[in-house]
């Protein structure tokens, strides 16, 4: 776009209406047009694997992502990403130990059901 507007493919549509109009409007099509693409966030469609889920939890809904395909991250950015975003973190436990339950819980009652312990 080099009128410096904003596309209906740009993913960041409301950049602009963020800064200023003062500085807006010192900036030229050039300047803006280079400050959309580097704010352009990656897309998240072309991953091999995309599983999204919403789950409704108390008042809430809560969502889970899981996304996968081919790493294309240089090494320095795997580190920062993992700074930013350490694993192990008491949340994570949490949700992959309710997980485990949830997950055996279901086998549980699926094999009592289907076996002879419990007539249905």
């Amino acid at each position: 776009m080099p009128d410096g507007s904003m596309g209906s493919s740009q993913k960041t549509p409301d950049l602009f209406a963020r800064i200023p109009p003062h500085i807006l409007g010192s900036l030229t099509a050039e300047q803006r047009h280079s400050i959309a693409l580097a704010a352009e966030q990656p897309g998240w469609s072309d991953h091999r694997i995309n599983i999204r889920i919403s789950i409704p939890f108390l008042p809430k809904r809560w969502y889970v992502t899981i996304v996968g395909g081919p790493e294309r991250r240089a090494g320095r950015r795997r580190a920062a990403d993992r700074a930013r975003n350490p694993l192990r973190t008491a949340a994570n436990f949490a949700f992959v130990f309710l997980a485990a339950i949830m997950f055996y819980g279901f086998a549980a009652a699926a094999m009592l059901i289907t076996s002879s312990v419990i007539e249905y």
